[in-house]
């Protein structure tokens, strides 16, 4: 069995495959002059399992491509003036084919490994080497690894070979060049087509028990796999099918809903009461910000992976190892103790400080926890380098790139609600939650619910004069949330959901043209009264809110272009780049946002 292998040689080799694939000077050289590397032999359970290990370790060394081309192309992260010309043209949006940080070829290399897992685990299958469980498990994850891979390629450069097949010779993989390319709304479909059925679609991709699933040197391997309905959630974002994604990312909710320990419901109750609140010692004064590496709302980025507080915030982390390349890139790019070549943008500083906390403090906290002033004065992020064990430096060059999160899968879910006309749903977990948002009357004393006052919380009760045609919603629908708090008789898991902003210790958006009426329960702030919110109004406002919760975490270049394309408003992304570059007084800013006016200017260069 696959448990018979030491832990520490597991990570040995994830963490060498990861070395292999960043060692050489172009992504592909380490093939051999006729055809790819055989070496992985397919015969056993640990066969498979190296396999997979070996894959993801080369996802690892993806870190640092994936955070600067989601995060430094768009407009909340800058570049420093020790930045390398490569840094500055994707700033700049002047990529030439050359620049390594955006070469298609390590996306490829990555896919391939994926193809020929896929095809042998096939095999494997079919002559009982594998179990039936232990294939779907593999088969699934692989699968939807390399979906994801192939979205981050259509994201970034438009039109790209979608190939499914094992590459044999070196010729085969250099005429990808001229490969037929597939268009990036029919990449979204095929897509879509190959990973909906997948045999196995839980948001953990190995379940307990599996010869996968272990902890070492005192990390789990419970996260390090991609998060399937997640994937399946942006999938259906991109394509404009709002039910479907809004139901894939409520599985990602709802993930832990059979767990008996309520202290592991996915983020402590849905972005709820929770370990990861802003909080403040002394409630109105800034300076008792409760800023640390071991509680709060910042400390999310470094406690360790076994902590019930991590687990119930990320969903998708891999971690790095200094033991072994390509260690923690983000040490050199980001921090003083490296070379410095990123930093947050004027633009999002600016904007978290132009924010006004519940309690009259004139910023939102989590600019302050994203990142540090440094004693020279530099802005610097920590969301990198954040970790409790002991200072990230060159020399210790640990730490997780961390990817999904809670606080994303909501703002994603809102985003499709709000389109699938959704508005209060998805107002609510946008600000202070669902009882906040959804509550009309009084409990009794005797602890019963006085009127028909959750719309969407039970689905016995037949909600009336919300706007949305009368509708009980059966617990199938993703729009089915269970918050009832009946003085302990009855609490739903959503009891204590207190929206982003309530977490961050924000005040609820007020919208304009949108009617509010004053908080009835238990001083719960303030309740929407009116029902047809402004789809375009409601997700400018979700978008403003995720630069604000995950910025640097990769996702905001995807986030502009969708909605922009959504729209076919090129100005939408291309007025905040134009921003973020007029801040930094970059000359270049109108030349930029003149180029970006043409959709087909946001892609990349592809040449492998």
């Amino acid at each position: 069995m696959f448990r018979s292998y030491k832990p520490t040689i597991i990570w040995a080799i994830l963490a060498a495959s990861a070395l292999f694939a960043t060692s050489c000077k172009k992504a592909l050289d380490f093939l051999p002059e006729d055809k790819l590397d055989r070496s992985m032999m397919y015969n056993t359970l640990a066969d498979a399992d190296a396999a997979v290990l070996g894959i993801y370790g080369q996802v690892a060394a993806m870190g640092d491509k994936y955070i600067l081309m989601n995060e430094l192309r768009a407009d909340l992260m800058d570049v420093t003036v020790q930045a390398d010309p490569y840094l500055q043209q994707l700033s700049n949006h002047e990529v030439t084919a050359d620049n390594p940080y955006v070469d298609p070829a390590a996306f490829y290399k990555i896919i391939f490994s994926c193809n020929d897992a896929l095809k042998n685990f096939q095999i494997m299958n079919v002559q009982g080497k594998l179990s039936n469980a232990e294939f779907n498990e593999r088969y699934s994850d692989i699968a939807a690894l390399r979906t994801w891979l192939y979205l981050q390629l259509g994201i970034h450069f438009g039109q790209v070979p979608y190939v499914k097949q094992t590459i044999e010779t070196v010729d085969q993989i250099a005429g990808l060049n001229d490969y037929p390319k597939t268009t990036f709304d029919d990449l979204i479909d095929s897509l879509i087509k190959d990973t909906k059925d997948l045999p196995y679609l839980e948001s953990y991709a190995y379940p307990e028990g599996s010869s996968l699933i272990f902890t070492t040197d005192g990390a789990s391997t419970q996260k390090i796999f991609v998060n399937k309905p997640h994937i399946l959630g942006e999938l259906y974002l991109w394509k404009g099918d709002y039910y479907h994604a809004a139901y894939w990312y409520k599985k990602v909710l709802t993930a832990e809903d059979n767990n008996a320990n309520i202290d592991y419901l996915f983020n402590f109750n849905r972005i709820g009461w929770s370990y990861f609140n802003v909080g403040y010692t002394r409630a109105q004064e800034g300076s008792s910000l409760i800023n640390s590496l071991t509680e709060g709302w910042r400390s999310m980025f470094a406690l360790t992976n076994t902590s019930r507080e991590w687990n119930s915030e990320w969903n998708w982390s891999i971690p790095y190892d200094n033991g072994f390349a390509p260690g923690n890139p983000f040490v050199d790019l980001a921090s003083k103790a490296g070379r410095y070549q990123i930093r947050p943008s004027q633009k999002i500083m600016d904007y978290w400080d132009a924010q006004t906390n519940n309690n009259g403090i004139p910023w939102d906290a989590r600019g302050k926890m994203a990142y540090e002033v440094a004693a020279d004065g530099s802005p610097v992020i920590t969301k990198f380098t954040d970790h409790t064990a002991e200072p990230l430096t060159l020399l210790n060059r640990g730490g997780r790139w961390n990817i999904f999160r809670a606080a994303g899968a909501h703002l994603r879910f809102a985003e499709a609600a709000n389109r699938d006309g959704h508005g209060r749903v998805a107002y609510a977990l946008l600000n202070h939650g669902l009882i906040r948002t959804f509550y009309y009357g009084a409990f009794t004393s005797a602890g019963t619910i006085a009127s028909t006052s959750f719309f969407e919380l039970e689905s016995e009760i037949t909600h009336e004069g919300f706007g949305l045609d009368r509708r009980t919603y059966p617990v199938s629908s993703p729009y089915y949330f269970d918050a009832r708090d009946n003085n302990s008789i009855v609490r739903g898991v959503w009891y204590r959901n207190s929206g982003i902003r309530g977490r961050a210790g924000m005040p609820s958006l007020q919208l304009e043209g949108i009617e509010y009426g004053p908080g009835t329960v238990n001083g719960y702030g303030t309740i929407m009264t009116a029902y047809n919110v402004p789809k375009d109004v409601l997700e400018d406002k979700i978008i403003e809110e995720a630069s604000a919760e995950l910025a640097f975490e990769g996702v905001r270049w995807s986030d502009l272009c969708r909605i922009a394309r959504r729209r076919n408003d090129p100005a939408f992304l291309a007025d905040k780049v134009y921003e973020k570059l007029v801040k930094a007084n970059n000359p270049k800013a109108a030349q930029v946002r003149s180029k970006l006016m043409d959709m087909n200017n946001w892609y990349l260069p592809f040449k492998l």
